[in-house]
């Protein structure tokens, strides 16, 4: 009995397992009228520059755009409108400031290496999609502004924190997501950009602003 009732446990915890990951992965159906929106202005680039590659562009730009669903709905956590209605409803502030200031005050923790870990996906997929962001600057840049738009908006939600360790922590997970596209690169896994000068202008670093704006509003009325 005690074998059944151990194998029945087992099997709980894998359905839940299961669950969780299923509730993490899918994204609400607002989230598809980014890629309608985010194909249009595809389209447009397309249009202004025909050497750009068509397929390859889309699919990491749609890649990029999933990933942000995910990380902002699910993870990070952003300000919604059911939210806000939900505050108004409890009487409550929509500004609630809960800020650390201080680098690594409560140590190094899993959540410390998950936010790392949150943002190489960034840092890895914007040189794909552009040949600006085979810069690290720009490429850092990108991830900074990013994490902390998120901090900041985050002042506006209940139950979360503004944490200067997440913005650190962010950044480094852009950087060595860089590093990662540069070895793949320099193992000629993948083929970096041309770099001729006389190339068209290049619109394609536009793409990663416009899938985060897209991802930000979207969000909002999530």
């Amino acid at each position: 009995m005690e074998t059944v009732a151990n194998n029945q446990s087992s099997v709980e915890i894998q359905i839940g397992l299961f669950e969780a990951i299923k509730d993490l992965l899918l994204i609400e159906p607002i989230f598809l009228l980014g890629i309608v929106l985010i194909g249009i202005f595809l389209v447009m680039i397309f249009k202004k520059n025909g050497d750009i590659p068509k397929v390859k562009t889309a699919t990491l730009s749609l890649t990029m755009y999933y990933y942000l669903c995910v990380m902002l709905s699910h993870i990070v956590g952003i300000p919604t409108f059911s939210e806000y209605r939900r505050i108004s409803q409890l009487g409550e502030t929509f500004f609630n400031p809960n800020i650390n200031l201080i680098p690594f005050s409560d140590g190094f923790s899993l959540s410390f290496i998950l936010n790392i870990f949150l943002f190489v996906p960034l840092g890895f997929v914007c040189p794909l999609i552009s040949k600006n962001f085979e810069r690290l600057r720009n490429t850092v840049l990108i991830g900074f502004g990013l994490s902390l738009t998120i901090e900041i908006v985050q002042l506006f939600t209940l139950l979360r924190a503004t944490d200067i360790d997440d913005l650190l922590t962010n950044v480094m997970g852009t950087i060595i997501g860089y590093f990662c596209y540069k070895l793949i690169a320099k193992l000629r896994i993948v083929k970096p950009h041309l770099s001729d000068d006389s190339m068209k202008r290049d619109f394609t670093v536009y793409i990663p602003i416009v899938i985060i704006i897209v991802t930000f509003v979207l969000g909002f009325f999530s």
